[in-house]
């Protein structure tokens, strides 16, 4: 990724027309100065475009900008200035889509336009069913918003050639449903250590994390040597912050008897349904009944660890791709960008 100016602000529209043509500058070294220093709203796209980044991943870095921010897409449209939310999102986006609107300046005049701004704006992002064919990935999201709530599509592919060879990037954005649609079914994420994964509202959250592979809520030979979900001997033991179901009377009973204690906040994974997104932690001991001993938040790999970890295997958006002057099939800038690349 490119390193923005700490204050630096990217005007688009008449006024950067007026003070490219006022200093002497072309339209193209201005617009890709512009781009190279664009940092809106006093903050930059942290997490860039990279090979190692899954379909769900590439669009989950995209959704938590949008939630991080906060965006009156309307004042930015009049002030002719690009959130940094618009530039992660084109960071995101693939050559094709680009080159649909030009440059980043395009860009943002698209997103922040009538039918975008409820996205960008968005207070809440809810994550929707998503569908992956070979390479190709899509994904419902319900974007909340003060002004009223829209149901929006990513459509990602996977690259094939060019410096973007092997990235998750989005080809398209489509409006589906002014509102939420009907048809939305809300897909919570579950983290678990490093490992986060959809499931459908109302899963039991044992059955989820023994689906994700390395991440079983026993310990040690409790892995084999359980109740099999029943809510008997008390080895699937989490912590769970998030959205979850109340607790019954049978996982409160067991949770009273020792070695577990009432008052550890504990749930037991197997007597538990997601409502929502939740982080899971598993504690030390035979039934991970030692709170004290958790092995969640503090060793979990956050978005800024993964950010610092990740820097070297991101792909730099280069200021000639922000002023629309990158040939994609050419790898490296020329007069005008052409529809080369992966072509998706």
């Amino acid at each position: 990724m490119t390193e923005p100016e700490e204050d630096a602000e990217f005007v688009f529209g008449a006024d950067a027309r007026s003070a490219r043509d006022g200093d002497g500058d072309s339209s193209a070294d201005a617009a890709a100065e512009a781009g190279a220093d664009a940092a809106v709203d006093g903050s930059e796209s942290a997490v860039g475009p990279s090979p190692a980044f899954e379909p769900a991943a590439a669009l989950r870095v995209q959704l938590d900008a949008i939630e991080a921010a906060t965006v009156d897409a309307r004042a930015a449209r009049d002030a002719g200035t690009v959130p940094a939310v618009v530039r992660t999102l084109f960071d995101f986006a693939a050559p094709s889509f680009r080159q649909a609107h030009g440059s980043l300046e395009g860009f943002a005049a698209t997103l922040l336009g009538p039918m975008y701004d409820r996205l960008v704006g968005a207070d809440a992002i809810e994550r929707g069913a998503a569908e992956r064919d070979g390479d190709r990935f899509t994904q419902a999201v319900l974007a909340r918003h003060p002004d009223g709530d829209r149901t929006y599509e990513f459509a990602l592919a996977r690259q094939t050639a060019g410096k973007y060879a092997g990235c998750w990037l989005t080809t398209s954005v489509d409006l589906l449903y002014d509102g939420e649609s009907p048809a939305f079914r809300r897909t919570p994420t579950v983290t678990f250590g490093d490992t986060s994964v959809t499931c459908e509202v109302g899963d039991q959250l044992r059955a989820v994390l023994l689906a994700a592979e390395g991440h079983s809520p026993h310990n040690d030979v409790t892995q084999v040597a359980n109740c099999g979900g029943n809510g008997l001997c008390g080895t699937c033991a989490v912590s769970c912050d998030g959205d979850v179901d109340e607790m019954g009377d049978r996982e409160r009973r067991r949770l009273s008897l020792p070695p577990h204690e009432a008052a550890s906040g504990l749930r037991l994974a197997c007597q538990t349904h997601v409502q929502g997104d939740v982080t899971v932690g598993k504690h030390d001991g035979y039934w991970g009944q030692h709170v004290d001993g958790a092995v969640d938040a503090a060793d979990r790999v956050d978005a800024d660890e993964v950010v610092a970890s990740d820097r070297p295997d991101q792909i730099v958006v280069t200021a000639a791709e922000y002023a629309g002057e990158y040939d994609y099939a050419a790898d490296g800038p020329s007069g005008s960008a052409t529809a080369g690349g992966d072509g998706r």
